[in-house]
This record gives C-alpha cells, structure tokens and sequence, in this order.
C-alpha cells in the first residue's frame, strides 16, 4: 500500500522554514503485521509550537513526530486495539503507520516518554466538541491547562493571574479557567485581534505583546495591569516578558513554565536569571508537561469538568482545520506567520 510521511529534511534553528526543513516522501509498503501490530490510518494530525524542539532533535530522514487521531484498520490477534477503534497517540506526520501502541521513549535535548495510544470513545465526542477534540479541549492542550490549574496552580477569588502567549488554546483555557475561580486575569498576545478575542472571554486586561519589544515599556504596561503585583504566573514566552513579571511576583506566588518561546523560537538560551526575585517572595515554579497526567481518571475529570463547562457555555474553545495531507507543514507555519488567522487549537484534517 502507498504510505506518505513527512521526513525532517534539515535543522534550522529561528522560525521554521518549513520548505526546507521537512520532505515528503511517499513508499510502496507491504504490510505485514506482526500479532501484536496494527495497522493506523491517520484522521487528525496536531500542530503545536513545541514541534520544533522535537523537529531539531528528529534524526534526518526520520519521520516527523506529533500527536494524532488515527483509526485501527488492519490488526493482529494480540493488537492492543480492534479494526475500526479510533486511538489517540504520537504518530506523526504520516498517512498510515504500523505500530503496537506501546509508550516511546524520546531520547532527544529532553528525554521522555510519549504514552501508550489510548481508545477514544465516540460517544464522548458530537456536534459542541468533535473528535478533532481529542487533540486539542479533551486532548493535551485542554490537559495541560486544566492539570496545571488543578493540581499545581492554586487560584483564589482576587488574585493577579498572568498567562504569556494566551491566544493559544493552552493560554485561552488558563485563563478562562482563573476567571472562573474569581481571579482578575491579565493575557499577552501578538495582534490586535486576538486582543479582542481574549477581552471577548473575559480576560480584564490584555498585553499586546512580541518577543523583542522594549523591555521598559513592557514593565510600564504590566505594572499598570497588575498594579497589586503577580500571584499566578502561567509562562508561554520567558525571555524579558518572564523577567518582568518576576520583578512582580508577590509572597506565595507559584509559577508554571508551560512553554518557553524566547529560546525554542527567539533563540535566547542563556539564563536561568533573576532567581532573587523567586528567593524573597518564596516563589515556587513547576515545569509542565501534560502526558504525566495521562490516565483513565484524570481524562475522565478532564471530560466530566472541562467538556461539561464547555457544554454548559462556561467555557469558550477555538480551533483551526486546515486540510489535506500536504498542508500539515503549512498549517504548522501559520503558527509562527499568520497570527491573526491561527486561531486556538491548530490542527489539520487528512
């Protein structure tokens, strides 16, 4: 059968060129599963901004790794799942892949363990959030926002709250989730549009913000959105943003480090920086990453309280579909080109 695949091509550091960086290759495959193989097709691929760390860690001529849906059609007696269930899990830029499911490890700049693929339920999905959904709200964007405000971040009625970057689907979910616990939010992002969307979802105060703005007249602007100091800090950006913001941080403060753009993107490695304003306000700062909360109970949460505040109209989510296998790279540029028009969650529909 005919495979297509997105191979990394070249490593080129700064905002992905991604005519240069990826190559599609397209083979001949026979298909012969062992009994614990399956054979996917793939029905959503994820496009996601840490992409590009895993990108420069992706040996040349291998595949290019993400988070997909994807659909059981062929299996062995032993596969882990049946022909026709539909599976979430790190498969790739890639039409079709034989796998058995199991976790992988990443031995890249940040080793890691990407989890087992994992059964979706149909019936968990319709017309308010679709299967699309399984990356994005009740996938690891809505994960990683709602893990971090329950079992790190603790928001009370009245406190600052800051997102970096909260256009985003991760940065949009923080902070409509810190309204709904009675914070007064404060969003960063990069136009004039998406300022307005983020006021739309009832951030209080909204920073229209790019790596590279002059640093004194980022402190004025924060210092007058967050006049009573920064309790919460949920970081996307670091670099001088980051730096602000702890200059503000007051006693108690927690800080959660989702992403960090000035180094993956903006190419600023040096630091860590500032530790004396963590040191007197007793500052605790957590790194996250989603898959450390991927179990059984804790999706169950995630649906149960997450996927029921958005059927409720608590809680607002965008996402953007690009289609076809040949636009993956494209829809992963727009992150970085077209900030007004990738909106929340970007993924793309083969």
């Amino acid at each position: 059968m005919k495979i297509d695949t997105w191979v990394v091509h070249e490593h080129l550091d700064g905002v992905p060129d991604v005519e240069r960086m990826y190559r599609k290759v397209t083979e001949e495959v026979a298909v012969d599963l062992a009994d614990d193989e399956m054979l996917l097709r793939t029905r959503y691929v994820s496009v996601d901004p840490y992409l590009h760390g895993i990108a420069l860690d992706t040996p040349l001529g291998d595949h290019m790794g993400a988070d997909s849906v994807m659909e059981v059609v062929e299996a062995g007696p032993r596969a882990r799942f049946a022909v026709g269930d539909l599976v979430q899990g790190f498969g790739g830029w890639r039409s079709h892949l034989v796998s058995t499911g199991a976790p992988q490890t990443w031995t890249g700049t940040f080793p890691m363990v990407f989890p087992a693929y994992r059964r979706l339920d149909p019936a968990d999905y319709d017309d308010v959030l679709p299967l699309s959904t399984a990356l994005g709200v009740l996938g690891g964007s809505g994960m990683t926002a709602w893990g971090t405000m329950t079992k790190f971040l603790t928001v009370r009625p009245g406190d600052t709250v800051v997102v970096s970057g909260a256009s985003g689907q991760v940065g949009s979910l923080v902070g409509q989730l810190a309204k709904r616990a009675g914070a007064r939010v404060v969003g960063t992002t990069g136009t004039p549009e998406k300022a307005a969307h983020l006021a739309q979802l009832g951030f209080d105060e909204v920073l229209e913000y790019r790596h590279g703005d002059d640093p004194d007249a980022v402190r004025e602007m924060l210092a007058k959105a967050a006049p009573d100091g920064v309790d919460t800090y949920f970081d996307n950006l670091g670099g001088d943003f980051t730096d602000t913001v702890f200059g503000m941080l007051n006693v108690g403060s927690r800080v959660a480090v989702s992403w960090q753009w000035s180094s993956q993107v903006g190419q600023e490695w040096y630091g860590p920086r500032l530790l004396n304003h963590i040191m007197f306000p007793r500052t605790t700062i957590r790194g996250i990453f989603a898959p450390e909360w991927f179990t059984e109970d804790n999706w169950a949460a995630l649906h149960a309280d997450l996927g029921g505040a958005i059927r409720r109209g608590e809680i607002a989510y965008r996402q953007t579909v690009h289609s076809g296998f040949d636009g993956i790279p494209a829809a992963y540029r727009s992150l970085y080109t077209d900030r007004a028009g990738s909106r929340g969650k970007v993924l793309v529909e083969l």
